[in-house]
């Protein structure tokens, strides 16, 4: 699952290059941008907080019959 970041409560933040702002309902962080990079660790990103994706059980895994 992807890691998904919005601005922090308040902000506005312009995407790179003129391509509008950095959505309220969050985009994954490229990390080798340096400006992405420092706006999480500065902390005008933060992580949406999502629930764990349930473990999938069953399947082929070759169990008990």
């Amino acid at each position: 699952m992807t890691n998904l970041y919005r601005p922090k409560q308040g902000l506005r933040i312009p995407l790179p290059g003129r391509q509008g702002e950095w959505p309220k309902d969050g985009r994954p962080v490229d990390f080798s941008s340096a400006y992405e990079a420092r706006l999480v660790k500065d902390g005008d990103l933060v992580l949406i907080e999502t629930d764990a994706e349930p473990e999938k059980t069953g399947g082929k895994s070759g169990g008990q019959r």
